[in-house]
């Protein structure tokens, strides 16, 4: 009953016009969600942040000038066991009462093929800040475009959680932002 944090870390709500080489967006979390998968017992444990505010500055014809933060409500937190989202806001996990949020904000972002980005940035979570590498493919459907994150953070790198038999280090992010 463990997780981390992942997540956070993150990210985006966003909708250009088809014609817009810029936008800038400030989402929602209608469409949008953060969630994360963590192995415990030999069994995968998902679970996800219902609280969260995303921040997106995308330039679509040159990526590097975009730029993308979010920040966390890690009371949020829903594994579908309360037992468990409150064991995981305590002090050997999240801390939720001395660190409330998870913030990410991006350092750099490279194009990596057709409608893909890596997006480089810095995950900040129980008051310790780290670089980490999302990929992000981009799609748009019916004036909509979309970004499907992905991710893998090792939950010890924060503090989140301790040294354990039965739970894996590995948190794997599952993003999508859309406006």
């Amino acid at each position: 009953m463990q997780f981390s944090f992942i997540v956070l870390l993150w990210f985006w709500i966003g909708s250009p016009d088809p014609l817009d080489r810029h936008a800038n967006w400030e989402g929602t979390q209608e469409a949008s969600y953060i969630k994360f998968n963590i192995r415990n017992l030999g069994l995968n444990v998902e679970g996800m942040f219902e609280s969260f505010s995303t921040n997106l500055d995308y330039d679509k014809n040159q990526p590097s000038n975009s730029q993308f933060s979010a920040e966390i409500q890690v009371n949020s937190i829903n594994t579908g066991i309360n037992k468990r989202d409150n064991h995981l806001k305590q002090e050997e996990y999240f801390h939720v009462e001395k660190y409330p949020t998870i913030r990410f904000k991006s350092t750099n972002v490279s194009t990596s093929g057709t409608n893909k980005l890596k997006v480089k940035g810095d995950l900040t979570v129980k008051g310790k800040t780290l670089p980490v590498e999302l990929d992000v493919a981009i799609s748009e459907s019916g004036g909509k475009t979309g970004f499907t994150i992905s991710g893998q953070l090792d939950r010890r790198d924060f503090g989140v959680g301790g040294s354990s038999w039965v739970m894996s280090d590995d948190v794997f992010l599952d993003l999508y932002v859309e406006n």
